[in-house]
């Protein structure tokens, strides 16, 4: 449900077309390509399926990028945003990746440009009903109440690493839990925990390549076919 094939091109696998090939071969049948800045919503653009994988694209606007912006440009990236969904409405599944990180902007004056951006992307699920991919990082408390402001169309939280609390209240509010290779790392009780909270039904898995290598397939980059 993340797979950041765009991020290919920092060099850090092979082409993107034989990623997917791999990862079709061994079974995947699906995949969401989010973005993390405006750069990548043209690149993802032209990025081809192949044949028997279904290829699914998110745009919007990445906590760490939104941070790399001062508010009057991060508002215009927004507008962009909006304008894009306007032209290619059958080329967007969802709106992402997007969200809060108060570990990478601990200022406060960081914290509410990030709030600032993700209420703004909030705002455009709502008005087309489209999901959201969010990053979520030490800061799931505001992200509840943020989602609480006005019904938010079912979303996913992804590679969630929050507690088993907050995934229950997530769910219960009608949204999805995605996890990554956070699962597969030895001693980490915590979001095992989670994951374990989690009803099937709003389970989901991911790998958010070409980050967060499974332990035993490291140092390598991450791939869809690594799922």
């Amino acid at each position: 449900t993340h797979a950041h094939i765009q991020g290919l091109r920092d060099n850090r696998g092979t082409d993107v077309g034989v990623i997917l090939q791999r990862a079709q071969n061994i079974g995947v049948r699906a995949v969401l390509a989010p973005s993390v800045s405006h750069d990548d919503w043209e690149l993802l653009r032209k990025i081809a399926p192949v044949p028997g994988l279904w290829l699914g694209f998110a745009w919007g606007l990445h906590p760490y990028f939104v941070l790399e912006l001062t508010s009057e440009v991060a508002n215009q990236r927004v507008e962009e945003l909006r304008f894009r969904l306007d032209c290619y409405p059958k080329e967007m599944v969802a709106i992402g990746e997007c969200g809060l990180d108060f570990l990478r902007g601990p200022t406060p004056a960081q914290r509410e440009l990030q709030v600032e951006v993700f209420r703004a992307q909030l705002e455009l699920a709502r008005a087309t009903g489209l999901p959201l991919s969010i990053h979520c990082v030490k800061a799931h408390g505001v992200l509840l109440e943020l989602l609480r402001e006005r019904a938010t169309p079912p979303s996913m939280l992804h590679a969630f690493s929050g507690s088993a609390e907050v995934a229950r209240e997530l769910v219960a509010a009608g949204h999805y839990i995605s996890f990554a290779a956070n699962v597969c790392i030895p001693g980490a009780r915590k979001v095992v925990d989670a994951a374990r909270s989690v009803p099937d039904e709003r389970l989901l898995i991911e790998t958010d390549s070409p980050d967060q290598t499974p332990p035993n397939r490291r140092p390598g980059p991450n791939e869809p076919a690594f799922v």
